[in-house]
């Protein structure tokens, strides 16, 4: 009998800290797992001709590695009941979700995590990350992805859901609204509040990229997140 639950790895060939935490967690837990970009893995980098995370719905057809791969990985996600995207970012971000497709039954099950900030990144292109086009999925971030701190939080949060312990933590909820060019990354901290010029915003992933200072949030009413069901 399948699991009903599939993670995947190292989507960016350079994010491939979790191996071991899944690897020791597979031992314990019911639920399969993979690498989903092996040859940038062996290569420590994010990618090999595109980005995949950026690939769906991907293209078997395609010259190209990465849209070959998103649309192996796509279809193979949709034969699962949920999909965990770890990722890890050089940002002091601690661990969060991302929720791809902002559908409730997506907010609920971010709701059965542990997990403090969940950010709300819908897709406006037509092309996106993995999670974007897998039914009852989300991504986990987790920075600085080095840190064994933060390795350590990510085992507590997976262990305890897949313990089904309740969430004691209140979670926040912001959606990302756009992103800020040319200010200084080491002013600004994630999920905190500032204000520069006229705008008032939550910053995320300061200082990941060099060609932007940080994506902006806003944060959302938890009544209303909290207060619809799904579907």
């Amino acid at each position: 009998m399948m699991s009903e639950t599939l993670f995947f790895t190292a989507v960016h060939g350079n994010e491939g800290f979790s191996i071991s935490i899944i690897e020791r967690l597979a031992k314990q837990f019911d639920f399969e797992w993979l690498v989903a970009n092996p040859e940038a893995l062996a290569q420590n980098r994010r990618f090999i001709d595109i980005d995949l995370n950026r690939s769906g719905p991907g293209n078997s057809n395609s010259k190209l590695l990465e849209e070959c791969l998103a649309f192996r990985l796509i279809q193979k996600g949709r034969e699962y009941q949920r999909v965990i995207d770890i990722h890890g970012t050089t940002a002091n971000t601690g661990v969060f979700i991302i929720i791809g497709d902002p559908n409730w039954q997506n907010i609920e099950l971010a709701k059965k995590f542990d997990v403090a900030n969940v950010v709300l990144w819908p897709g406006l292109l037509p092309t996106g990350p993995l999670c974007q086009f897998i039914p009852n999925s989300l991504e986990i971030e987790c920075g600085p992805k080095d840190s064994p701190d933060t390795s350590q939080e990510l085992t507590r949060v997976l262990t305890e859901f897949f313990n089904k312990q309740p969430p004691t933590v209140t979670q926040r909820y912001f959606i990302v609204t756009g992103k800020l060019i040319g200010v200084n990354p080491t002013g600004l901290k994630d999920f905190q509040e500032i204000t520069i010029g006229n705008n008032t915003f939550y910053p995320l992933l300061a200082g990941q990229y060099a060609e932007i200072s940080c994506y902006m949030m806003q944060k959302l009413n938890n009544d209303k997140i909290n207060y619809v069901k799904s579907r």
